[in-house]
């Protein structure tokens, strides 16, 4: 059976839903909960733009903006890593989350958090 995913909005639709299920054959999986709605693509657009502009002004990609910004914002774990080139060990950090996971609200959150600290510790800001 295909994995198959629905919204439901209106009454029609949960009836819909309802008489699909009845015909499925056991066993199969069913989630519920409420609709999230995922960031936008100007949210993100802009995110970018912002960790590129910081990125330049500091001398790092805008990848490595980013991470820095999820590490600040979310938290991290610390890596030991061995560097193939060298043997060195390196510690590495990794964000305990991720931005492309987040719902409309929390990217809303972690894009303020961003704009702000790149504003006041690096003079960094977008315009409007």
């Amino acid at each position: 059976m295909p994995r198959r995913s629905f919204d439901v909005e209106e009454d029609f639709q949960r009836e819909f839903l309802i008489k699909y299920l009845a015909k499925q054959t056991p066993p199969f999986h069913v989630e519920v909960g409420p609709i999230v709605q995922q960031r936008t693509s100007s949210q993100n657009a802009r995110l970018w733009a912002l960790h590129k502009m910081a990125g330049d002004h500091l001398g790092y990609s805008a990848d490595e903006m980013h991470e820095l910004a999820l590490c600040k914002h979310f938290g991290y774990n610390e890596k030991e890593r061995v560097d193939p080139m060298t043997g060195e060990i390196r510690i590495t950090r990794e964000p305990l989350k991720r931005s492309s996971t987040r719902s409309k609200q929390e990217f809303r959150e972690f894009m303020d958090a961003t704009e702000t600290w790149y504003g006041t510790e690096f003079g960094c800001w977008l315009p409007s």
